[in-house]
């Protein structure tokens, strides 16, 4: 496998275990927890196989897998599930109503930020997120585990 092909595959391997994760409102350290991670940076590790930055071995997949209430198919991307079908979910969820909610879990800030991104086109949206990895990368957010996040 190329190196381009490996980190795609990373990145789609994190992407469907943080939708399975964020669809049982499960947190980092809960998954962590259930998977037998139990190091200070047991948050870290996880946050690390999400962001697609960690190659993780194949005993953890299993675990992982039993802790998301699935299979290591649909986690390897070879059996689809429904609860990884982000459309159906918007479809389900009107758009206002999804603000609302990030407001309340979050705070009115967060609501508006997250409003005013949906606003722009696509390649304003990415530019704000290239802009974001840049300022995660500084000293500040650089500490409590965010290291490469």
């Amino acid at each position: 496998m190329e190196i381009q092909e490996k980190q795609a595959f990373l990145r789609d391997f994190g992407n469907r275990i943080r939708m399975l994760r964020t669809s049982q409102q499960m947190s980092l350290d809960e998954l962590a927890r259930k998977c037998g991670y139990t190091s200070e940076n047991a948050r870290s590790s996880i946050q690390k196989i999400e962001a697609g930055k960690s190659d993780i071995p194949a005993s953890k997949i299993r675990q992982i897998a039993n802790a998301l209430n699935t299979t290591e198919a649909v986690l390897m991307g070879w059996e689809k599930d429904d609860r990884l079908n982000s459309e159906q979910i918007a479809q389900k969820i009107d758009m206002p109503d999804m603000i609302q909610i990030i407001k309340h879990k979050t705070n009115e800030a967060t609501g508006q930020a997250v409003e005013s991104y949906l606003q722009l086109d696509t390649e304003d949206q990415a530019e704000i997120r290239g802009e974001m990895k840049q300022m995660l990368k500084s000293d500040k957010y650089q500490q409590d585990g965010l290291k490469n996040a």
